[in-house]
C-alpha cells in the first residue's frame, strides 16, 4: 500500500508523491480507509494531526485532495482548511470533510470552503472512495454550481437541521412523526442499521400509539413496510419499499441542488 502510517513514527517525515491526505486521529479508522482508498488504485498519505497534514502540504506540491475529520484535537477540521488553501495557494486543493458530530453550521461552512462532499461517520470505505474520486476528477475544473452532497451527507443536514430547529423551537411546535420516521428510516438505510418498529416509534418524537397509528398510514401509502428479523423472530423490522426509496431519493437530489448553492452565498 502506497502510504506513510503517521502513527509509527515519532517524527515527521518528508511525504512520498501522493495524491490524497487523509487526515485521521484515530490510528484503526485511519489504516481502514486508507487501505480501502489504497485498494481502489488511489495513493494515500496519513496525517494524524492538523500539524502534520500542513507539513505534507508544504512538502508535497502533488497533494491535490484532502480528507479530513472535523474533530481533530484542537484545531478544527474546517480551520485546517482554511491553513491548507492559503498555504496551497495557487494550487487547487480538494476537499472531502468526514465527521459525527457535525452540526448544522459546520455543515454549511464546509460547503462554503468548497468540499466535494460531507460525510456522516461512521464513513463506510466505498462511499469515501467514491468522493475521493470525484474529488480527484474535478481537479482543474472550475465548479460554479458548488459541492455534490452524498445522499447520507444529505439526511445527516436534515437530521441535525430537525434537532437544531427543535432545540430553538421545541419538538411540539412542529411536531410531524410522519416525517421525523422517514428521515430516520432513509438516513438509516444510507448507513445499513436495522431499523425495528420500536427504533422507529423513539424517532417520531411522539407517542408509541401515535407513532403506530402514523407506521400504519406509512405502510398504506405503500411507503414502508414491516418485515420479521430474520436474525431474532421476536423482532420486526421496519424498511423502506421501493416507491418510499425513489421518493426519499428525489428529495435528496433536490435538496443538494439546493444546498450546493450555499457555496456562494
Amino acid at each position: 500500500m502506497s502510504q506513510i502510517s503517521a502513527f509509527s513514527m515519532p517524527d515527521v517525515q518528508p511525504a512520498p508523491r501522493a495524491h490524497v491526505l487523509l487526515v485521521e486521529d484515530e490510528r484503526e479508522l485511519a489504516e481502514e480507509l486508507a487501505e480501502a482508498l489504497s485498494n481502489a488504485g488511489i495513493a494515500v498519505t496519513i496525517a494524524a494531526s492538523a500539524a502534520q497534514a500542513v507539513h505534507h502540504i508544504e512538502r508535497d506540491p502533488e497533494l491535490d485532495t484532502v480528507v479530513t475529520d472535523i474533530m481533530l484535537g484542537d484545531v478544527s477540521g474546517l480551520e485546517l482548511l482554511r491553513k491548507l488553501a492559503k498555504i496551497g495557494r495557487g494550487r487547487q486543493i480538494r476537499s472531502v470533510v468526514c465527521s459525527g458530530y457535525a452540526s448544522v453550521d459546520h455543515i454549511l461552512a464546509a460547503l462554503r470552503l468548497g468540499v466535494v462532499d460531507f460525510l456522516p461517520k461512521p464513513v463506510m470505505p466505498d462511499e469515501l472512495v467514491e468522493a475521493v474520486r470525484r474529488a480527484i476528477a474535478q481537479q482543474g475544473e472550475t465548479r460554479e454550481e458548488g459541492p455534490e452532497l452524498s445522499r447520507r451527507g444529505v439526511a445527516q443536514l436534515l437530521l441535525n437541521a430537525r434537532k437544531k430547529r427543535d432545540s430553538i423551537f421545541g419538538a411540539e411546535m412542529f411536531e410531524d412523526p410522519a416525517w421525523n420516521m422517514m428521515l430516520d428510516l432513509y438516513a438509516s438505510t444510507l448507513a445499513g442499521r436495522p431499523v425495528t418498529v420500536s427504533d422507529l416509534c423513539l424517532a417520531s418524537g411522539t407517542s408509541a400509539t401515535t407513532a403506530l397509528r402514523r407506521m400504519t398510514s406509512l405502510v398504506e401509502l405503500g411507503l414502508i413496510e414491516r418485515v420479521p428479523d430474520p436474525h431474532d423472530r421476536r423482532r420486526v423490522l421496519v424498511r423502506q419499499t421501493e416507491r418510499g426509496r425513489e421518493a426519499m431519493d428525489r428529495f435528496s437530489e433536490w435538496l443538494r441542488g439546493n444546498v450546493a448553492q450555499q457555496k456562494n452565498v
